[in-house]
């Protein structure tokens, strides 16, 4: 698939292109109260969420036209905006399990960044392994009362809503006994804590859910389907949105290495040369991985097990390449224009964000090879 040929698709890139270099035109903070005035602009020409429906502020734009995109904020350095795992994470669960109320009421709101969300899935014991989580959620009457404790949740402080992940059943399979959940985080017994990294950034926080009151029209899909349900979110930040900005703004830094090398700014060391001759081979394999979750989209597949293979691909490409530039470059302020240490650091998160690769080499080695479940240790 070539997603320059279509005519279709090439005046969706023009579109796109004019609309950025006239927005990106005027300086925009790189603050979060930035961040969401740029998604506010984006939102005011239905470019936040371009393959949604229309009604919900999309364009009804084709699984191949959002994958240009993507690779067209990449390559205007469009700055992020502020309501990623809403659009990426929340949008998606909410179109394909919500119910018609939920989405009427949620949907345009995220679009339009009025409503941050996160996502409340990992715990301290249950990070990757989401069957291990413990946060509970037990009905009375017809509330929900919820009790536990989420981290490393993304955009956390900052949010008004979270998706949640609690257990409401025991006695069941483990995977069986979760439903999914919409929490005000602005409600009574929400305590959201900032997590400061090792850049210096606090993009994420721990949350505490203390007898959390939420009432009926919280709850998301059927009661105990929220295993199936959060893995929908789960496979779009792995197979699609993610990997598809990361190839563009990888190949980005991989160009301009290469033409600091060919203008001999930059004289690497044989060994070195060797690590880039890698990256552009890593990057190759990306791109053309994630051209095949595009075609299998496109022709209604679901994702399954190739969204993990992705996130792994995405991965490897992403710290090697991170480490390419550390070491052919040299060590830099985090802070300055270039960012070399800042994404040398940056990508060590890669094993962990979207699940961790251990976890995801066990998916691959369970589910797309056959091979036997390592038993849990006690």
């Amino acid at each position: 698939m070539d997603l320059a040929q279509d005519d279709a698709q090439r005046a969706f890139r023009d579109e796109l292109r004019a609309f950025l270099d006239a927005a990106l035109g005027t300086e925009i903070s790189d603050d979060f109260e930035g961040q969401r005035a740029w998604q506010r602009l984006l939102y005011a020409s239905r470019w936040v969420a371009p393959h949604w429906p229309a009604q919900y502020g999309g364009r009804d734009a084709s699984i191949e036209q959002f994958a240009i995109y993507i690779e067209e904020l990449a390559r205007a350095r469009a700055p992020q905006f502020a309501n990623r795992v809403g659009v990426q994470t929340a949008g998606p669960v909410l179109l394909a399990h919500g119910s018609h109320e939920q989405r009427e009421r949620y949907l345009t709101r995220i679009a339009s960044a009025d409503d941050i969300w996160c996502q409340l899935y990992s715990e301290p014991g249950a990070g990757s392994d989401l069957t291990n989580l413990r946060t509970a959620a037990r009905l009375e009457g017809d509330t929900w009362r919820v009790t536990g404790q989420k981290v490393w949740t993304s955009y956390g402080a900052q949010a008004d809503f979270g998706l949640l992940l609690a257990r409401t059943e025991v006695g069941v399979a483990p995977h069986l006994g979760i439903s999914c959940f919409v929490c005000d985080l602005r409600a009574p017994g929400v305590d959201a804590r900032p997590l400061r990294t090792m850049t210096g950034e606090s993009e994420f926080a721990e949350v505490f859910l203390d007898d959390v009151a939420l009432p009926p029209d919280a709850l998301i899909g059927e009661r105990g389907a929220g295993w199936e349900i959060g893995n929908t979110g789960l496979a779009s930040e792995r197979g699609v949105a993610f990997p598809l900005k990361e190839q563009a703004a990888l190949q980005i830094m991989l160009d301009e290495l290469l033409d600091r090398v060919r203008r001999d700014e930059v004289v690497p060391t044989p060994l070195q040369r060797d690590r880039i001759a890698q990256d552009i081979v890593n990057l190759h394999v990306l791109r053309l991985m994630n051209l095949k979750t595009v075609s299998q989209l496109s022709a209604g597949s679901e994702l399954g097990t190739w969204a993990s293979l992705i996130k792994l691909t995405w991965e490897q490409a992403a710290q090697h390449l991170g480490d390419t530039l550390f070491e052919t470059t040299g060590p830099a302020d985090p802070m300055d224009e270039d960012g070399r240490a800042t994404a040398m650091l940056r990508y060590r998160m890669a094993s962990l964000v979207g699940g961790t690769t251990q976890i995801q080499r066990n998916i691959l080695s369970e589910r797309r090879l056959g091979l036997p479940r390592e038993p849990r240790r006690t």
